[in-house]
């Protein structure tokens, strides 16, 4: 398969989806047909270069106003904002923050609030928060701690009605007199607006603001995961792009592929229909199965899974029970109560203080402590890899070697990493883990690693080292050493093999997109067993050296 059909193929299984998603949502929600929506999507449909982030900085930290599009439901979205206040702040710029989260109205409110002249929860009621916005206070509080210290002049800046787009132009309006009032105010300081990003399109409140300051403000505009910009760049392969310019002065920022942006849309939709009790987690997880099923086999209809020990099930039969819980103490008496042994429960438990869920095939359960959409996809590609082995549930697993063990948990962790990549391939998924960040690019080891001693930890980033070594001088992998490593408690283990299979996954996705690792290959990998004794090391250093020149 060349590269370009093999990014087609990506695409193809993504949008299928995304269509899904969409028409979910869209059933609800009509304004995606309107004008003025219709504007802002065609403004972002294409882009002129991808642009480092840096690029964006310096111009937002000399500009008058910087424009920030807001995609409400989604937590990166309200992180890079973050991220570009601090930045701001740190280059020496004087900031005042203008939000369309809360009204122009409310001020006061604000002003007392931040003052320390009411809690939280006072302020909370008073800007009777959850019925005027409703999104994520987790997300947003962050803004406020943000602008205490040092201290940042925080405003207002919208006007109702805001739940009908047929007021939006004149509410543009409005929003920009009051930050042209800001302006008079706060002379030489940059306005960094975080509002909805319909509201930018150039013809929108920027050209409102031109017409009332005469355009003589110099201006940065930032938007996030632009669809056809996102589908272009992964064309191209290069959906590492940490963004792209669309125009001048006018960027687009790539934090989280268009499935999980509208899966952030439709579980703010699923608490504000169903309350906070609604089960939010159970669609995310189907809709990664079903992205990374479509890519690999074609869909659910393709697969079948052995039940018990002869009998088959199409995959959407044995879709995992999805358990939530908030200590280790509950999610553990829960999997004992469906017969896991003390041993499985362990090993359970370290997978999540790694990544805060963990799918164990043996009782064919999601258990989830916290949801994160990074490891969220982890865990569903871990469901696929299982299902296509036909090793879900206690009669299905495989004894094998220790040494065997050793390199299957490492394509296992590989593969989860591959998956992943499909659902957000915008993010590196897992990064190179905190044990590469802890040895440096010195690899020496200055900082422990949860639950470990510093000399724990640099024993653990030795024998990671001795094992990359091993590769790559294509040393023998059965020195007493190695066999040292290979039989390591589950817990400094697990931190080699999680290291090893995310170079090795990068490195397959990179390979894939490259043309140089097909599909089909890919389909051999996520049913490979196992099972024959000796296999998986020869089988391990093949695709090391295959892959060498992508994992640096």
């Amino acid at each position: 398969m060349t590269a370009k059909r093999s990014i087609e193929k990506e695409i193809k299984a993504q949008r299928k989806v995304i269509r899904s998603l969409k028409k979910e949502i869209f059933g609800l929600d009509k304004s995606s047909k309107s004008s003025y929506i219709r504007e802002f999507h065609s403004e972002m449909s294409g882009y002129r270069k991808i642009c480092p982030k840096e690029e964006i900085l310096e111009r937002a930290a000399c500009s008058d106003i910087v424009y920030f599009g807001d995609y409400h439901p989604l937590d990166a979205s309200q992180k890079l904002a973050l991220d570009l206040l601090g930045e701001l702040k740190a280059r020496g710029a004087k900031v005042v923050l203008a939000l369309e989260m809360l009204y122009e109205y409310q001020q006061e409110t604000l002003d007392r609030w931040m003052k320390g002249a009411m809690n939280e929860e006072e302020f909370l009621e008073a800007i009777s928060y959850r019925s005027e916005w409703g999104f994520s206070w987790e997300s947003y509080r962050r803004f406020f701690e943000a602008a205490k210290d040092p201290f940042v002049p925080v405003f207002g800046i919208d006007y109702e009605p805001r739940d009908q787009l047929r007021f939006i132009r004149r509410r543009d309006g409005m929003i920009a007199r009051k930050i042209d009032s800001i302006r008079n105010f706060f002379p030489g300081h940059t306005i960094l607006v975080v509002i909805g990003e319909s509201h930018i399109a150039s013809s929108h409140l920027p050209a409102d603001v031109r017409k009332i300051t005469g355009g003589c403000l110099k201006e940065t505009t930032i938007v996030q995961n632009a669809d056809e910009i996102y589908w272009k760049l992964l064309r191209k392969g290069r959906q590492d792009a940490e963004a792209v310019q669309v125009g001048a002065g006018r960027y687009c920022g790539l934090t989280a592929s268009p499935m999980i942006k509208y899966q952030s849309y439709r579980r703010v939709i699923d608490l504000w229909t169903e309350g906070a009790e609604c089960d939010i987690q159970t669609p995310s997880m189907g809709e990664m199965f079903d992205n990374i099923l479509n890519f690999i086999v074609g869909g659910r209809g393709t697969l079948e899974v052995t039940v018990g020990e002869d009998w088959c099930e199409p995959v959407e039969s044995v879709i995992p029970e999805i358990h939530c819980g908030t200590t280790y103490k509950s999610i553990s008496a829960h999997l004992r109560s469906l017969g896991m042994t003390q041993k499985g429960v362990l090993a359970a438990a370290e997978n999540l203080r790694h990544s805060g869920m963990s799918y164990i095939p043996a009782v064919n359960t999601m258990v989830i402590q916290r949801f994160d959409i990074i490891c969220a996809a982890r865990e569903a590609a871990r469901f696929v890899l299982y299902a296509m082995r036909d090793e879900v549930g206690p009669e299905r697993r495989i004894r094998r070697t220790i040494e065997d063990r050793f390199y299957a948990f490492i394509f296992e962790e590989a593969l989860c990493t591959l998956g992943a990549r499909l659902v957000n391939p915008v993010i590196s998924c897992g990064g190179p883990g905190e044990l590469f960040e802890a040895m440096g690019e010195s690899g020496s080891v200055g900082v422990p690693l949860p639950g470990m001693t510093l000399a724990e930890t640099r024993t653990v980033a030795a024998m990671l080292r001795y094992h990359i070594d091993r590769e790559k001088t294509g040393g023998k992998m059965s020195t007493g050493k190695m066999k040292g490593i290979h039989r390591l408690g589950i817990r400094k283990r697990l931190w080699i093999v999680k290291a090893l299979g995310w170079t090795l996954g990068e490195a397959l996705y990179s390979g894939f997109h490259d043309g140089k690792v097909s599909l089909e290959e890919l389909q051999v990998l996520f049913r490979e067993r196992f099972d024959r004794e000796g296999g998986a090391t020869p089988l391990y250093l093949e695709w090391v050296r295959r892959l060498r020149p992508y994992r640096g």
